[in-house]
């Protein structure tokens, strides 16, 4: 009986700390981990939220650039991290495609827990301005005239702009030369240089070269138009349905022993920003739909997306090496 009555006190005690610890929270430096390098998509949407959390929380909230392997030593040191709140990391969908293409991952995706899928991008098929193809027919057409002489450039053979290409080569049998970059940008220059042929990527980092016609962009992923480049047609109009997978959104994470009470306010406080007009506006203007929702549902959609994705990965045999 007074070993009962011990281990309820205990249990009491505890509840009763983490209670006031989320009350509290947060009382510190908040640390945001970017597992990618510093510029683009992802860490344009770290430092925008870390800006506008620090001053709903006023203590200091610090973006943490943790980039190399796809994306997996961030993340991984983010799975590592005190599961107390103090560390969230902002992560691209390229995170649920780890499990298929990474055969030994230092952690799982179990190991975290979701506070809110923030944003998504679509992807848009990007190519030169002098790119003899106007619409993704033409490209399809020329590709097949000119098997594995179209140059495509990717940011690396498990990057998302990678796996989107092999599922359009193997969906229209057409064959291209891949050619890996170290990051986005470097290609985003060859493209306009006249170097390099096609991309699939987001269109936000580049969308003034392609108002100025640095940049053509055939068709943009995802259902409906984009309302970044509403006049350009979606992949699934240009008769190719499987462009409706073609979008990229971004999940904050944390450990997933994190207290629920702490999950609970970083989920609040995530969708009050995201609700900022400012923040809306800024994200639009990169390119992306602010959808940010809740953790539960954020948590479900994560490993829903991990299945769909490992399907894509098994049926179009992509590998990361």
């Amino acid at each position: 009986m007074k070993r009962s009555t011990s281990s309820l006190l205990v249990l009491l005690v505890a509840l009763v700390v983490t209670q006031v610890q989320a009350q509290t929270f947060p009382s510190k430096t908040v640390h945001a981990v970017v597992p990618y390098a510093v510029g683009g998509t992802v860490d344009l949407q770290a430092r925008l939220y870390s800006d506008r959390l620090s001053r709903l929380w006023n203590v200091p909230v610090v973006v943490e650039n943790r980039a190399g392997a796809n994306g997996n030593i961030g993340t991984d040191y983010l799975a590592r991290a005190a599961a107390d709140g103090y560390t969230f990391g902002v992560i691209s969908s390229q995170h649920a495609m780890a499990p298929a293409l990474f055969a030994k991952l230092p952690f799982a995706l179990s190991d975290f827990k979701a506070i809110s899928v923030t944003a998504q991008t679509r992807m848009a098929l990007l190519v030169r301005s002098d790119f003899p193809a106007n619409t993704v027919a033409e490209l399809i057409a020329y590709a097949k005239a000119n098997s594995g002489k179209v140059t495509a450039g990717i940011a690396g053979p498990a990057t998302a702009n990678n796996i989107w290409l092999k599922m359009f080569e193997k969906s229209t049998g057409t064959r291209m030369l891949a050619v890996p970059y170290r990051g986005s940008g470097p290609a985003h220059i060859e493209l306009m240089a006249g170097r390099l042929d096609i991309m699939f990527d987001a269109p936000g980092a580049v969308l003034q070269h392609i108002q100025a016609g640095r940049i053509k962009v055939l068709a943009m992923g995802g259902s409906g138009r984009a309302d970044i480049l509403p006049a350009v047609p979606s992949l699934d109009e240009a008769g190719y349905p499987a462009g409706k997978l073609m979008a990229s959104w971004t999940v904050v994470l944390v450990p997933s022993k994190t207290p629920p009470e702490i999950v609970d306010k970083l989920g609040r406080d995530f969708i009050a920003v995201l609700k900022d007009p400012d923040v809306k506006q800024r994200l639009a203007a990169a390119g992306l739909e602010v959808l940010g929702w809740e953790p539960a549902e954020s948590d479900k959609h994560v490993f829903r997306e991990a299945d769909r994705l490992t399907q894509l990965i098994r049926e179009y045999n992509i590998v990361a090496e």
